[in-house]
């Protein structure tokens, strides 16, 4: 097995050690080979014009694909994101890659210093709502075309009285912190090992 990582700031990794984030870590438990393509910054169209590049050339089994979060950030149509995702979707297919379709872990705009992170261009509660709508579509373009999903938004959302904040630590409130890489990459290990 091996798989291609494509994405933005959190896949990258952006604020831990490149280490620490959740594609290296999966590489660790599930002790494949990964590489970590995620760009900051990035969008789905930015992905998409590199999938050939950073994903199909280095011909992996699999392709966890992680986008959105820059798009709505810039207040792009959700259906813009989702056409970028299903083309990447489909080149994947193509070449006998498996895609996996990520959801991104959900904003938690109150760990946000307003005073140190630029604020989005329609603002957070808007960026929020758009968040929602993304990640509700992707999940139900996902069971419609039969489409393998990794949640990231489950371990954060099922935290049996325990502080979400332990993963925001630090951090701006969209770019989880070292604990919360360690908890996308045990969601998308348990995504993998149910497809094979």
């Amino acid at each position: 097995m091996k798989i291609v990582c494509i994405g933005d700031s959190l896949t990258d990794g952006f604020g831990v050690p490149k280490v620490n984030a959740w594609p290296n870590v999966l590489q660790n438990e599930l002790a494949v080979e990964i590489n970590n393509k995620g760009i900051s910054g990035d969008t789905s169209s930015g992905m998409l014009a590199r999938f050939y590049h950073d994903v199909l050339t280095n011909i992996p089994t699999h392709v966890i694909i992680c986008a959105g979060g820059n798009d709505l950030w810039w207040n792009v149509e959700v259906n813009s994101i989702l056409a970028n995702l299903y083309s990447m979707v489909k080149q994947a297919y193509h070449h006998k890659i498996v895609p996996i379709l990520a959801i991104q872990p959900t904003i938690h705009a109150e760990f946000v210093d307003r005073e140190t992170v630029w604020e989005p261009i329609a603002g957070y509660q808007h960026l929020q709502e758009n968040s929602n709508e993304l990640a509700n579509k992707i999940m139900s373009m996902a069971k419609n075309n039969h489409f393998h999903l990794v949640d990231f938004r489950v371990p954060f959302l099922n935290q049996q009285n325990e502080p979400i904040g332990k993963y925001y630590e630090g951090t701006d409130g969209i770019h989880p912190n070292e604990l919360g890489h360690i908890a996308l990459a045990k969601q998308a290990s348990q995504t993998i090992i149910q497809i094979n």
